[in-house]
């Protein structure tokens, strides 16, 4: 059985593994959204019940597909990326009411990413949530960062619920420190009562050759209470959760979920087009067009060598 945590200003339990949706949407994977409803559908019959999405992520619809007709309770977590923009903001909220046909949101976080937690940048956004909060349409608001300080400065500010780290067994794609001073950031955080859920915990699949290891990392710490993981099929979905509740796991399987039974990704929204990748592929698996990093499928031996490279974590395996 999975293991919960509970949330008391939600006063409902939720499963520590979740379902990452941005994996099976546009801007990696492209599933349809019957695909992406088979993916969800999934993830709550074997038990999840956390989902973490965002306004950007395009994947309400496979969210909401997935979810209907399912009586049990879930939570889903999305995000604004409305900065100092009131509203766009709400324009945000009322997406995800309609478009994941809900009543309330459960939890809305700022969607910080690789940008510092302010008051300059989301002051704004943050009242707006807030204000949504006081009329019972959120049920909790925060912040996801890939930042160490933008974690400690939620952790004092008393508006904040939930903080929704990058945190790995490596650190691959924190931007201001190591794995260590991310966890300390947490423990502050987690002591301050803050919810928290991880994101990363495969560095975007990087460390699927090594998943026991960084599942157990993430999962060993008692300060993160879920961490959310993408999944794009049924299958791997069936791995993540047997892993996860201590099942034992066929060979079948492992192998129909291993790295070879992944692409890999580039995320243009978060690459820069340094060129760093395409320096360094050995296999001319990737290049540059109109300043993104593009991958050749062909080409691509999915060895790996180009992801540590990026200091955006642009480079995903999906």
């Amino acid at each position: 059985m999975l293991e919960t945590s509970y949330i008391p200003k939600l006063d409902r339990t939720v499963t520590r593994l979740g379902l990452g949706a941005l994996p099976m949407g546009p801007l990696q994977r492209k599933l349809t959204p019957d695909e992406g409803a088979e993916v969800v559908r999934a993830a709550v019959a074997n038990g999840i019940t956390f989902i973490d999405t965002a306004t950007m992520y395009g994947t309400y619809e496979h969210i909401a597909r997935g979810l209907l007709g399912w009586n049990g309770t879930v939570t889903i977590s999305t995000k604004t990326h409305a900065q100092k923009d009131r509203s766009m903001a709400r324009e945000h909220i009322e997406k995800a009411l309609r478009e994941l046909n809900r009543d309330r949101i459960d939890i809305m976080l700022c969607h910080g990413a690789r940008n510092p937690f302010s008051e300059e940048l989301w002051g704004p956004t943050l009242e707006t949530l807030c204000s949504a909060r006081e009329k019972g349409i959120i049920g909790m608001v925060g912040v996801s960062t890939h930042l160490i300080q933008s974690v400690r400065d939620a952790a004092r500010n008393p508006e904040i619920d939930v903080i929704h780290p990058l945190i790995n067994m490596k650190g691959m794609g924190i931007m201001d420190g190591t794995a260590e001073e991310m966890l300390e950031a947490i423990r502050e955080a987690h002591s301050a009562g803050k919810f928290i859920y991880a994101m990363k915990s495969l560095a975007g699949g990087n460390f699927v050759p090594e998943r026991e290891k960084a599942l157990r990392f993430v999962f060993g710490q008692k300060e993160i209470d879920a961490a959310v993981v993408g999944m794009v099929t049924p299958l791997e979905v069936e791995w993540n959760v047997r892993f996860a509740s201590g099942l034992p796991i066929s060979e079948e399987l492992a192998q129909k979920t291993a790295l070879h039974s992944k692409r890999l990704s580039i995320l243009d929204v978060v690459c820069v087009g340094c060129g760093k990748c395409v320096e360094h592929c050995e296999n001319n698996a990737l290049s540059l067009v109109d300043e993104k990093a593009r991958v050749d499928h062909e080409q691509c031996i999915l060895c790996g060598y180009c992801a540590p490279l990026c200091e955006r974590l642009a480079i995903r395996f999906v």
